[in-house]
């Protein structure tokens, strides 16, 4: 009898020693949200993601759950658009209160990659501090599948993609780590199209 009371009081107490209180703040559209509490299962996250259209910068942050996967940082640059996110995860119950600082602007670091404009992908862009990555990303937002390329760093391209499945975007990017390593080809639409689903996929969402 004393054994089936302990076996009740560990699988009572066991889900709540699992669970971690942490903030939530999914942002719109505006890039606005507001702090709420969610219970997480291991780890709260915090991240501030920085969006650069033609020299226009939006500065975004967000707070949800995380997993180890999704704890990235690090920045994308598709020639007219760069987006860097700098992404903090912690363990204890709303550990996630400050925003991490954006990530600061870095020099050209000699690389060079395609990227897109329009319908066409011949373009080369120069890739900048630690982006070490040469990308091509097949997006499908709204039925409407589009290709875009550029420089990416290393965890951005080790970065789980079901964000982007959430966010009603699905898509496959490849990465490869040579000069202009990934081809000049044309595109059907212009990648602006497919910006704030894009976007979306490095939020927490």
């Amino acid at each position: 009898m004393k054994l089936q009371i302990t076996l009740l009081l560990v699988c009572g107490l066991y889900p709540s020693a699992l669970s971690l209180k942490c903030y939530q703040c999914i942002p719109d559209l505006f890039g606005t949200c507001t702090n709420t509490q969610t219970v997480c299962p291991s780890q709260c996250g915090s991240s501030t993601t920085v969006v650069d259209v033609a020299g226009q910068k939006k500065e975004i942050s967000s707070k949800d759950c995380a997993s180890a996967a999704e704890c990235v940082s690090g920045s994308l640059n598709l020639g007219i658009m760069k987006t860097t996110v700098n992404t903090q995860c912690c363990s204890t119950d709303l550990c996630n209160s400050p925003n991490p600082r954006a990530l600061p602007s870095k020099p050209p670091n000699g690389k060079q990659c395609y990227y897109c404009i329009d319908k066409d992908c011949s373009g080369t862009v120069d890739c900048l501090g630690d982006e070490d990555q040469c990308i091509s990303l097949k997006a499908n937002a709204a039925g409407v599948q589009v290709k875009m390329k550029g420089c990416a760093t290393r965890s951005i391209c080790n970065a789980p993609t079901g964000s982007m499945q959430t966010a009603g975007v699905s898509g496959d990017l490849s990465c490869c780590s040579g000069n202009l390593c990934n081809g000049a080809e044309g595109v059907k639409i212009s990648f602006l199209f497919v910006l704030v689903p894009l976007l979306s996929s490095f939020l927490f969402l």
